[in-house]
């Protein structure tokens, strides 16, 4: 059996395909399961990681070329109506994107503030460069903060970017039933 024809054998037991679109059933007991407690007040419920995870965990397991339908079925609503928890997913959805942009300006600044570091010291190791052991010192940890800087600002924010937008792009749709 060939490598795709064994993945989507596999595959087909936890998706449903139709053409390029996916189809995952995500069961939940109670709506109350998803719902982090001990977050925020009562105007918005803020969900617990645990279906993000699912989310993420379905995405990477589909190939690339096919569009997620994500069906979200919870068994009993409790004091929740089905509204209330479309606009509760709805709401966090925001608030994930909201952290994501916030964790990748928090990186970027750090980075950029790591590359500053590496450089003014790069620049203090030249005037010191008549001292060997100092300079050797001092070039290498600035060196190394302008490494880390690089490492911060680009390579580690553009594989979380990648990741994000695989994500965004793999969702079609996402219902409750």
């Amino acid at each position: 059996m060939k490598t795709k024809e064994l993945e989507m054998d596999i595959l087909q037991h936890y998706f449903s395909f139709e053409g390029k679109v996916a189809t995952l059933k995500l069961v939940y007991d109670t709506f109350a399961e998803l719902i982090n407690p001990n977050f925020g007040d009562d105007k918005i419920e803020k969900l617990n990681d645990k279906l993000f995870a699912d989310i993420r965990d379905a995405v990477s397991l589909l190939p690339r070329k096919y569009k997620l339908n994500l069906q979200i079925v919870i068994k009993d609503f409790g004091d929740y109506k089905k509204e209330e928890c479309e606009n509760i997913i709805k709401q966090n959805v925001y608030l994930a994107g909201y952290r994501t942009l916030k964790e990748n300006n928090k990186k970027r600044i750090g980075g950029w503030s790591l590359i500053g570091i590496g450089a003014a010291v790069l620049l203090v190791s030249y005037f010191l460069r008549n001292f060997d052991l100092w300079f050797d010192l001092i070039n290498i940890s600035g060196t190394l903060f302008v490494w880390e800087g690089v490492n911060t600002a680009f390579i580690e924010r553009s594989h979380e970017n990648r990741e994000t937008l695989a994500l965004a792009r793999a969702i079609q749709n996402i219902s409750i039933v």
